[in-house]
């Protein structure tokens, strides 16, 4: 007997195929659940024909590919090889691919290992999603309606937990004056399961923060650095840090050297993490870096007064450096980019550094393939760019693939600052919201712009516009999930007056390029 047709399933629909026959030549068919979300837009196989069938994994030197149409049958799951970290991605086409049609839909599956004999002790799940198109998550437990945020927050972090899940920690609301209030409760989002886990929080003094930094260790733990806390338009930077064990929910704090607030922290492969830079107490910036050893629950100190404000922190690809750059000390913007090497006992500065051709603060750093950083916007000022403005329009690459590093100009993008920049696969960079200048007044406002850079065999590479957030955030998230989408959660928008606090969970699904 025929399944039903997708294209004339409910807005919400999962499809258990199981094989008519597990024993093949080369390999059995899985058991997979194709679940088809649609709790708002273009349910995700309307106007689709066919379903392209594309399986990777260990010692698969090119995808295994076969298509079916989208009435699907129980035989047409196709053989998988037995071997570890198999995945299966699923492409809806509105004509026969690759030949013709587009691609209007996709999804992969997460990496499953397939035994020699059976299957995968549990199915197979796939969520197809538009693409090219901001989706909502869906509910699981309430088919046909939206996932929204227990609480609306922005300026908060949100950390890819090794199982795929994705913590969101903190931030702030608006209270009934219009002041901000700061969040102690954590929130859990399945985008995979579609479900959302709200956390009250354990411990207030470790988890009400804001504007503080999320890194994960190599144990799948993550640390909550700094911050700061708002209560009724009072605000105080945090000398307090937390881990978060995701297995047991514990949560374990420990004290910091200094206070800061609006700081970076990145970590090594050995999962060492260097706070730099932030605002402390009188929002005066913190010349100290600090090292934390997460694991032992102690920090180090760093032997260098480096005081940067809206300076970016992150992990070089070697894994073994950790660069910060660019910021400003409130009077001049710094053009250097710093990198630190732990040498056993402390993060000392490693050489060779290199400058910025355009000093910049609040710019987004994104990995751009290979050994290269892509940095991104920010301002052309020192001071605060909700009196100065001065975004900037430019991005730079960073080279670290020789021993003395090299910049070269990047392309031109629409002029913001505190966008964020996560890398897709294949080497492009995506880049979503930040704050952009009112042409008027040049007020700085919310931005809804979304941009894709792709990575060509010209140093500047090409800027694709993509479609734009569902409303104009800063202080938002952007998440790369483990399927290649981006999450995008909370944030505010102040572009039509007043500020609003977002309570959305939005998923992009970019067009794949191969």
């Amino acid at each position: 007997m025929r399944l039903r047709p997708f294209r004339q399933a409910l807005p919400w629909a999962l499809l258990a195929l199981a094989p008519a026959c597990q024993e093949q030549e080369e390999g059995h068919a899985p058991q997979v659940q194709l679940v088809t979300t649609t709790c708002a837009g273009v349910p995700p196989l309307e106007n689709a024909s066919r379903l392209l069938w594309r399986i990777t994994g260990e010692g698969i030197e090119a995808p295994l590919e076969h298509v079916t149409l989208v009435d699907l049958r129980p035989e047409d799951v196709p053989v998988v090889p037995p071997g570890r970290a198999r995945v299966l991605e699923v492409r809806a086409y509105t004509g026969e691919p690759p030949a013709s049609g587009q691609v209007v839909s996709m999804g992969r599956s997460a990496p499953f290992e397939m035994p020699a004999e059976g299957g995968p002790s549990e199915p197979v799940r796939v969520v197809l999603r538009r693409v090219e198109t901001w989706v909502p998550v869906e509910d699981a437990q309430r088919p046909g309606e939206c996932l929204q945020l227990t609480e609306p927050r922005a300026a908060h972090t949100a950390t890819l937990l090794k199982d795929g899940r994705v913590l969101l920690a903190g931030g702030f609301r608006m209270d009934g004056a219009g002041n901000a209030e700061t969040l102690s409760s954590f929130e859990v989002l399945d985008p995979g399961a579609r479900t959302l886990t709200h956390l009250p929080s354990q411990d207030e003094g470790l988890t009400r923060r804001a504007f503080h930094t999320a890194t994960l260790t190599p144990e799948g733990e993550v640390v909550l650095a700094g911050g700061e806390v708002s209560i009724a338009g009072v605000t105080v930077p945090l000398r307090t840090a937390a881990v978060w064990d995701p297995d047991a929910l514990g949560l374990y704090g420990f004290e910091l050297a200094w206070a800061r607030s609006r700081h970076g922290a990145a970590s090594d492969s050995a999962g060492r993490i260097l706070l730099a830079g932030g605002v402390g107490e009188g929002s005066v910036p913190v010349p100290e870096l600090e090292g934390l050893e997460p694991q032992a629950l102690r920090t180090f100190s760093v032997p260098l007064l480096l005081p940067r404000v809206g300076a970016s922190v992150t992990a070089l690809p070697d894994g073994q450096r950790v660069a910060v750059i660019g910021g400003s000390d409130g009077q001049e913007l710094a053009a250097e980019v710093l990198t630190f090497t732990y040498d056993g006992a402390t993060f000392a500065p490693s050489s060779p550094g290199v400058k910025l051709r355009y000093p910049r603060r609040n710019a987004a750093v994104a990995p751009f393939g290979g050994q290269r950083l892509l940095v991104v916007g920010g301002y052309g000022s020192p001071a605060d760019p909700v009196f100065t403005g001065d975004a900037l329009p430019v991005s730079e690459v960073i080279d670290w693939g020789s021993p003395a590093p090299r910049v070269s100009d990047g392309p031109s993008l629409v002029a913001r600052g505190d966008a964020c920049a996560e890398s897709l696969p294949g080497g492009r960079v995506f880049v979503a919201g930040g704050r952009r200048q009112e042409p008027a007044n040049f007020r700085v406002v919310s931005s809804a712009l979304v941009e894709q850079v792709i990575p060509t065999v010209s140093e500047t590479s090409a800027v694709l516009g993509q479609e734009p957030l569902v409303s104009a955030l800063y202080l938002h998230t952007c998440t790369v999930l483990p399927d290649g989408a981006v999450l995008v959660t909370g944030g505010l928008d102040d572009s039509q007056g007043g500020p609003q606090v977002s309570g959305g969970a939005y998923v992009f699904v970019p067009l794949p390029r191969d």
